[in-house]
């Protein structure tokens, strides 16, 4: 944040206005993001318990497993970009300047990409996901997500020998965008 008010006396410089909206941006994406990565991870394990018991007995496996998680159920399932040229993808024409909405959620569906993708795994041999964007457009809190996420479940899983969803149907946030439970009880 710092870096962006400072270049404000750059010709390359945000207004004001811009400044706002990417803090905002940031202080939004990294906590909703996050917080929806840990609770979808939860659910994924509570339904899944050979990976559970996986990473409880081997710790050391809580990074791939935050990778699957990514790719499995991710926090984030629609990006939102502008075409800046004319193009055509899968035969369909995209004109310069229209707005295009990646499906991540459907890309890690993707059965050329990941073997069986409806499967949780987190032994899983391609862990290259879209979870945190590609590109200029990757996640500029990528690192610190992952540090949170891995944080999160050494302790959640480290205090809990086992644990179930304390309601079997999960209410999620309504939202195309964003993909998290409204609430997450477990016992």
């Amino acid at each position: 944040i710092g870096t962006l008010v400072a270049a404000e006396a750059s010709e390359a410089a945000l207004s004001t206005t811009e400044v706002l909206m990417f803090v905002v941006q940031l202080l939004v994406a990294g906590n909703e993001t996050t917080t929806n990565l840990i609770g979808n991870g939860m659910i994924a394990l509570s339904r899944n318990a050979a990976q559970l018991s996986a990473v409880q007995q081997e710790p050391e496996r809580i990074p791939a497993l935050v990778e699957e998680i990514l790719r499995y159920d991710a926090p984030i399932q629609i990006l939102f970009r502008r075409a800046t040229r004319d193009t055509e993808l899968a035969g369909v024409r995209i004109p310069k300047d229209s707005t295009v909405l990646p499906c991540i959620g459907a890309a890690h569906r993707d059965e050329c990409q990941f073997p069986d993708p409806d499967q949780f795994d987190i032994d899983r041999s391609n862990t290259v996901h879209l979870g945190f964007g590609f590109g200029i457009h990757f996640c500029l809190g990528a690192s610190l997500a992952r540090l949170e996420a891995r944080v999160a479940f050494e302790e959640l899983l480290g205090a809990m020998a086992d644990f179930e969803l304390a309601e079997p149907n999960v209410s999620y946030i309504d939202s195309f965008l964003l993909r998290g439970p409204k609430r997450l009880p477990i016992h």
